[in-house]
């Protein structure tokens, strides 16, 4: 049996109310921590995704306008269209593409490809089957590729330190200079698609 002491120590503590809102506060905090953290994450995290998807969109459409002799400025739009946030970590890949009919199924080949950060495509390669309304025999068109580890400001999210964002764009060749009778780009250290 408990002393009388005790028991009247017990009976005090069960009926102490001081201290609850603390514990109830410690209990709550790191959910409102989440939640803050959340909130900044989240939308950053879509941003920078809205903003390489531009930035791939942009470079497609900069170089099917016609050849190049330097990309460094085409690379450089990335970032200019991404600010205020830090891409430079993002791996680019550009390539100009042509359509070739070998029997029944066409087929696309990279005729030039250049890269920042990334691994460009070795000239003939195949990239498989044409994009839709580039079937085709020699029709000609520019890939942009952009692929990204997104870098969280709260590396606390484990779910978020190993997002990765790709983004690919086809765009018709728009100008470029004429090769086998047909409109091209020729990146870099490339040469003109085959006939």
């Amino acid at each position: 049996m408990l002393s009388v002491r005790l028991r009247a120590g017990l009976i005090r503590l069960i009926g102490n109310r001081e201290g609850v809102s603390a514990i109830e506060f410690s209990m709550i905090a790191p959910i409102l921590l989440l939640i803050l953290m959340g909130s900044i994450e989240l939308p950053r995290a879509y941003m920078v995704g809205k903003r390489l998807d531009n930035a791939t969109a942009t470079m497609a459409d900069l170089i099917s306008r016609g050849s190049y002799a330097d990309l460094k400025p085409i690379f450089a739009a990335t970032g200019a269209i991404s600010n205020p946030y830090d891409v430079s970590s993002a791996s680019i890949v550009l390539t100009a593409a042509g359509t070739y009919s070998n029997g029944s199924s066409p087929t696309t080949k990279v005729c030039s490809s250049a890269e920042s950060n990334g691994q460009a495509y070795a000239a003939g390669a195949s990239l498989g089957a044409p994009p839709a309304g580039m079937t085709r025999n020699g029709d000609r068109f520019v890939v942009s590729e952009v692929t990204m580890v997104y870098r969280p400001i709260f590396p606390v999210l484990s779910k978020m330190t190993s997002w990765t964002f790709r983004y690919k764009k086809v765009w018709p060749v728009r100008g470029g200079d004429i090769y086998n009778g047909q409109s091209e780009v020729v990146l870099p250290g490339g040469k003109p698609c085959p006939a």
